[in-house]
């Protein structure tokens, strides 16, 4: 899963690894920002650190480019649905858990 690194980019870039489908051609990757406060307005910050489904699927459009629609959100392959989850809510981590989570993760590789 891709996580902000401990220096917490403002850009994550996903690449699925099953397309979404458009009629202007595949979306292979996307490309995540870390939300601004007016990218946020109608959710609540307690479901998108909670990985709440549904309360990413309200902002993903406004922080990602291609701007990813909720019906093609909720169209992707769980894999890569996780990655996106975990990427926003990667975005809302502090230094001190963004570091644990990067540890835990290298603990899990060789499983």
């Amino acid at each position: 899963m891709t996580q902000p690194t401990p220096a917490s980019p403002a850009t994550v870039t996903i690449a699925f690894g099953q397309p979404i489908v458009r009629d202007g051609g595949p979306v292979e990757s996307v490309i995540v920002r870390k939300p601004k406060g007016g990218d946020l307005r109608g959710a609540k910050l307690t479901e998108l650190m909670a990985a709440d489904v549904d309360a990413v699927a309200r902002v993903i459009p406004r922080i990602t480019t291609p701007a990813i629609l909720p019906h093609e959100f909720y169209a992707l392959e769980a894999d890569d649905l996780a990655e996106v989850v975990g990427t926003v809510v990667g975005f809302f981590l502090n230094k001190a858990q963004r570091e644990t989570m990067a540890s835990m993760a290298g603990g899990m590789s060789g499983a």
